[in-house]
């Protein structure tokens, strides 16, 4: 085995976690082992670790902000859709087994859901230079990561509405307004529906996209806008629950 590789004892160690917790981040997929056989040991490379327990937001940020996107771990990455519902059902599992959160753990998938399929809808075959999405998500910390460096809200609405001029006007009728069921009006209807789940519950969202930054509270509907320090490439979604 590689000499850079850690055993799967000594990544419980790093990670403060038990082996067998391990095990079932490796089944379900939140943190994949490397085998070197079928059914083999399980070993971990460092850098997987150290970013499985960093800032995962800094990460999606850092992919979407820059000119050229820095290279992020495959386990975060969902080149389309297929692979992001595989990746949703998961999660999906994950949470299904945290007894807290049982009543509203299927409103957070379809929230993560609905933003990650916008992603795809509305760049499907349009995308300026990096197809898919990042998709990952800490159970611990009850936080997920939705990022794509894509065309962004302003730009799709704008297809319809050509008065838009704005990124927070973009993001205001997208989170409020019912356009019709044609792409791609219907980024817009599907935002208002998340909008209308987190109103609802308690799950907060932090959405970007441009220079603008929005915010939904737990349990609330207003819509906090303002501006954000660096403007971004894409879309990126930080949903709490």
């Amino acid at each position: 085995m590689e000499k850079d590789l850690v055993s799967i004892g000594e990544a419980a160690e790093i990670l403060g976690v038990h082996i067998d917790t391990l095990r079932r981040w490796d089944e379900s997929g939140r943190l994949p082992a490397i085998r070197k056989s079928p059914g083999g040991s399980r070993y971990y490379h460092p850098r997987d670790l150290e970013l499985f327990s960093g800032n995962l937001y800094r990460l999606a940020y850092d992919w979407i902000s820059g000119q050229s996107p820095i290279e992020i771990p495959s386990t975060f990455y969902c080149g389309n859709n297929a692979v992001f519902q595989t990746r949703l059902i998961k999660m999906q599992n994950a949470l299904g087994e945290i007894s807290e959160i049982k009543d509203i753990f299927p409103l957070v998938v379809a929230v993560a859901g609905e933003i990650g399929n916008n992603s795809f809808d509305h760049n499907l075959g349009k995308w300026p230079d990096v197809n898919g999405i990042f998709f990952a998500y800490d159970v611990g910390k009850r936080e997920i990561i939705l990022a794509d460096r894509g065309l962004g809200i302003l730009e799709t609405l704008k297809r319809v509405r050509p008065s838009l001029s704005t990124d927070e006007e973009a993001l205001k009728v997208a989170f409020t307004e019912v356009i019709s069921g044609r792409s791609p009006e219907s980024r817009g209807n599907g935002l208002k529906f998340v909008r209308s789940v987190v109103a609802e519950n308690l799950i907060s969202l932090s959405f970007q996209s441009g220079n603008s930054e929005l915010e939904i509270k737990k349990s609330s509907a207003d819509l906090n806008l303002k501006d954000s320090k660096e403007k971004i490439r894409g879309c990126i979604a930080l949903i709490k629950f």
